[in-house]
């Protein structure tokens, strides 16, 4: 009759145990959400909105280089539900602005924008072309920030090109953080970081990191080791890590 009894108490801890592992592997980690992104090893993905070829081609090479599995996407196609597929979205200065718009102003994927123009789309900077944004002609960038992690390291002037070409920059809000500036004007930030909370010119928290970086189409070729280590730099910190 023991022996009966201890079988049967045996089956029920298994029956048990097997449930709770059942419920365990069925369900999303609460930590993560349902429908969270991975953003490590080669389960990375990135959503670049611009072309497949030309100086945008560049780009997704490196991206790939950095574990990332790409899908491409044109700005008239770009949804805010599409890029929640992903663990970063890159706008690239080819779109046209006005279609990319304020697409993602409240997307809670991080977003790196080389138009410079959609940062004013999404409330971090004014929207004044060649005031609030625009670019300038020139080879090198004056880092701002050494301690940030998008700095890469990097101190003072840095050639980012290997010839004079356009480089991008935007004047940002007072709560963006210019890592890099314009040599002669530390006022036009080229890359500036906006951390994931801070609050945007509609006074409505940035739903996750967002960054600015200067790549205006054309100079993808142009770009030094150094400004691929900016490039790198910007991508790591967006997706959050080190």
């Amino acid at each position: 009759m023991k022996r009966i009894l201890s079988l049967l108490i045996i089956a029920v801890i298994l029956i048990f145990a097997t449930a709770c592992t059942v419920t365990t592997q069925g369900s999303p980690d609460a930590s993560q959400g349902g429908n969270a992104t991975k953003v490590s090893g080669k389960s990375k993905k990135a959503l670049f909105v611009g072309r497949e070829s030309g100086g945008d081609a560049i780009t997704i090479k490196h991206l790939k280089a950095l574990g990332f599995e790409v899908a491409v996407t044109t700005d008239k196609e770009l949804t805010a539900d599409e890029a929640l597929k992903y663990a970063l979205v890159f706008v690239s200065s080819t779109v046209n602005s006005g279609r990319v718009s304020n697409k993602l102003i409240a997307s809670p994927i991080p977003v790196i924008y080389a138009e410079s123009q959609n940062i004013g789309d999404v409330a971090l900077s004014g929207k004044s072309t060649d005031f609030d944004n625009g670019d300038y002609s020139g080879k090198s960038v004056t880092i701002k920030a050494g301690n940030h992690p998008m700095a890469a390291g990097l101190k003072g002037n840095v050639d980012i090109y290997k010839l004079d070409g356009k480089i991008g920059f935007v004047v940002p809000s007072k709560e963006g953080v210019i890592v890099a500036s314009a040599p002669d004007d530390d006022q036009r930030a080229v890359i500036c970081a906006f951390e994931k909370g801070v609050n945007n010119l509609n006074n409505e928290p940035v739903p996750a990191r967002q960054v600015y970086f200067y790549l205006v189409n054309g100079e993808e070729i142009n770009q030094t080791d150094d400004g691929w280590k900016l490039f790198d730099a910007a991508v790591k910190w967006a997706i959050g890590s080190k």
